[in-house]
């Protein structure tokens, strides 16, 4: 197998044009939350804490709009591999409709009612004021995101993981040099702290907003259509789409609302606490991208071919990219703990922070390779071949009957160390990857699911 995938060039070739670009990206979109966290971090840990609570409600929503556009995508990916422009259109304002939707409910909590959000997660009087004035600006920037990612997710679906990668490049450069200058003061500016930050990140996810949706419309990019061509589907085609779409939507909802009550039992065992798992997992994120380049790659990669009634080929692909999710996870979780001592130096926080977030970036190393085949298996293998109900079920089911219990078991009642919990935590991954792998080899996964369309 590891022969015949290292002799197979056209797969190569398009995982190269593909993967690589939105791994890059990830790369960024993750960095855009390091830059805040590693600069407000030279502030104070309450501030780390503020600005990490504050971000779960993007959190939530950011895994909605994934679902919204996972499910989306999987349509246009199967649509392109027989070049059905219109159905492309059709699927993309589906999916527009969604995601604007979402943003506007979005932005209303977090503009109206960021009070209320804090309290949810956080005691702490000080930590809920700083994140009430972050949420307040951060909140404009949620439409902005949502015709981002709906953008970004399409083209990539199409082939095009350039564009996507140049604006977020582009993103990240304004949100890095504005976070300097309004977080500390610069170039006559007063020093806004937390609030410089949540201004940055608005402009910046303004201008990749405005970066994609004029790139895309002054061009001849395949998703470019008439703006009346994107919304004249009809019910049917809608509730087809929904059908799929549906269950990766309740997948990332729910899952963020799992990952977020993992927040609010660490978040219980103190603000020292809870900055060192918002240090840890703001670094997770950056190790994790190569899962998401793979997993985004193997969606569009298998989709394709599933659309152009290829399965044969799609199941081998399947196999190959596992194969190169368990290489990169084995070189990053080593190259992880090699670096967390110099990797928490970065952060402005006492000695015990510092320590207990290389223990727990170090039980992050230890599951990174599992977790990142978990992610390979829902966002690539599954929805790429539609199989997104039983997607569902493996993670929601890991989720909450295993992560969930552990994480309030361990805080509330064993008040375990923090690097302790974070490792029971993550005995969901384990009973993921033994679900997932299942039903991978069973090869049930892959249809053409728009097979009458």
């Amino acid at each position: 197998m590891i022969r015949s995938m290292l002799q197979d060039k056209h797969f190569f070739r398009v995982l190269t044009a593909i993967g690589i670009p939105v791994a890059i990206q990830h790369v960024i979109t993750s960095s855009l939350n390091l830059v805040d966290v590693v600069m407000i971090g030279q502030i104070n840990a309450v501030s780390i804490t503020a600005v990490g609570l504050a971000n779960q409600l993007f959190f939530v929503f950011s895994l909605l709009l994934f679902g919204i556009n996972s499910g989306g995508a999987i349509f246009v990916a199967q649509f392109w591999g027989r070049r059905d422009l219109e159905n492309i259109h059709k699927s993309l304002g589906v999916a527009l409709l969604l995601s604007v939707a979402g943003g506007l409910m979005f932005t209303v909590i977090s503009v109206l009612f960021p009070e209320w959000f804090m309290r949810l997660l956080s005691n702490d009087d000080e930590a809920i004021r700083l994140g009430v004035e972050y949420l307040r600006i951060v909140g404009l920037s949620y439409l902005a995101t949502a015709v981002s990612i709906t953008l970004s997710s399409a083209s990539r679906s199409v082939g095009d993981a350039r564009l996507p990668m140049r604006a977020s490049i582009l993103s990240l450069g304004v949100n890095t040099g504005l976070n300097a200058v309004l977080i500390f003061g610069l170039l006559g500016f007063p020093a806004m702290g937390v609030k410089g930050a949540a201004l940055a990140t608005l402009v910046a996810r303004g201008l990749e907003c405005l970066i994609l949706t004029v790139t895309i419309f002054t061009s001849l990019h395949p998703l470019r259509a008439k703006g009346h061509q994107y919304f004249r589907f009809s019910r049917a085609f809608a509730r087809r789409i929904l059908q799929k779409s549906f269950p990766v939507m309740a997948n990332e909802f729910l899952w963020a609302i799992g990952m977020t009550l993992y927040v609010a039992a660490y978040a219980r065992m103190g603000t020292q606490a809870y900055a060192a798992v918002q240090i840890s997992q703001t670094v997770e994120k950056l190790f994790f991208v190569a899962a998401m380049g793979i997993g985004h790659a193997a969606a569009v990669m298998i989709g394709n071919l599933l659309g152009e009634n290829r399965r044969e080929e799609a199941i081998r692909y399947s196999r190959y990219f596992n194969l190169l999710t368990i290489f990169f996870g084995i070189v990053l979780a080593v190259f992880l703990l090699v670096t967390a001592p110099a990797i928490a130096r970065f952060f402005n926080v006492d000695e015990q922070v510092r320590a207990d977030a290389v223990k727990v970036m170090a039980v992050f190393a230890f599951f990174l390779t599992i977790k990142m085949c978990n992610a390979l298996q829902v966002i690539g293998t599954l929805r790429g071949g539609g199989d997104t109900t039983y997607s569902l079920m493996m993670e929601i089911s890991s989720v909450y009957l295993v992560g969930v219990p552990m994480a309030f078991l361990a805080t509330t009642y064993w008040q375990l160390p923090i690097y302790v919990v974070v490792a029971l935590v993550h005995l969901e991954e384990v009973t993921k990857a033994i679900v997932g792998f299942r039903r991978l080899f069973s090869n049930k996964w892959a249809s053409n699911i728009i097979e009458g369309m």
